[in-house]
């Protein structure tokens, strides 16, 4: 009995000093964020061998460490967001992509319209928005919403992967389970949960407009290789894929003038797949 409560102790002692320097290390860390971003970015990621690698571990970190803020439409400088300490998906891309370039790794923005638990207040607001300020408000609403993330390209793997530092995941399949699974799905951040499934997803080119048509990629043949052969004999996903397609002509580039607001009938049909 006695050699069992000294081993708990020990145990426990171990515990509690490791979660002491783990707090300790992400004070320093942040602090370091704060003060010199080439040097957090360097130290978070400095057992990584991969781009890959290096992205996760900065993902991560930023992904548990600071907080998701609603959206208030206010313009932030990356060191405004850090001081801050969190901010919405956008702002979050934002101190990843300035972390990843101190660390010259190549990535890009991305920006997708994912059906949306349905929300009328959303759609107010939407609709208010439009009115007020343009048909760019139009890509969130009672039944869709926007998000931001990015992707990195992987030199050893040579090509391009999704990385989301709101829900906290780098790598295809990760992304695609967390974003589009059957399963149960990860984040570490409650709000995405709402986001039932991406239908539009469009990268940055090189000049910064979102021309780059991700939504085949993703949404079909990497989702379909998620669920091997089964998703292409499945009369639901079909139906899914044909409601999809009939909005995309109005994205041929996201940066175009977008509409949603005006396809109430096909989100409707999109959100009873």
């Amino acid at each position: 009995m006695m050699n069992s409560l000294l081993a708990f102790m020990v145990l426990a002692g171990v515990a509690c000093a490791q979660e002491q320097l783990q707090s300790a290390r992400d004070r320093d860390l942040y602090g370091l964020a704060k003060a010199d971003l080439k040097a957090f970015a360097r130290e978070v990621s400095k057992e990584a061998e991969s781009e890959l690698g290096q992205a996760q571990m900065i993902v991560k970190w930023l992904a548990e460490h600071f907080e998701w803020k609603s959206t208030d439409y206010k313009q932030r400088t990356v060191q405004e967001i850090i001081d801050r300490g969190g901010g919405n998906c956008n702002e979050l891309a934002m101190v990843a992509v300035a972390a990843m370039k101190e660390m010259n790794m190549r990535m890009r923005r991305v920006r997708e319209i994912n059906i949306h638990k349905e929300t009328p207040q959303r759609g107010v607001t939407a609709h208010d928005m439009v009115k007020q300020k343009g048909l760019r408000f139009s890509v969130f609403g009672r039944h869709h919403n926007d998000h931001v993330w990015i992707e990195i390209f992987d030199a050893k793997a040579g090509e391009w992967f999704p990385a989301d530092p709101s829900i906290g995941i780098v790598g295809t399949r990760e992304w695609l389970e967390a974003r589009a699974g059957f399963g149960k799905r990860f984040t570490l951040d409650p709000i995405s949960e709402d986001m039932i499934v991406p239908f539009v997803v469009f990268a940055a080119d090189e000049k910064g407009s979102f021309s780059i048509n991700r939504t085949q990629h993703y949404m079909v043949e990497e989702f379909n290789r998620l669920y091997p052969n089964r998703l292409e004999r499945d009369k639901m996903f079909q139906r899914l894929r044909a409601s999809s397609r009939s909005l995309m002509p109005i994205e041929r580039n996201y940066s175009a003038q977008p509409q949603y607001h005006k396809q109430k009938q096909c989100m409707n049909k999109l959100l009873r797949q």
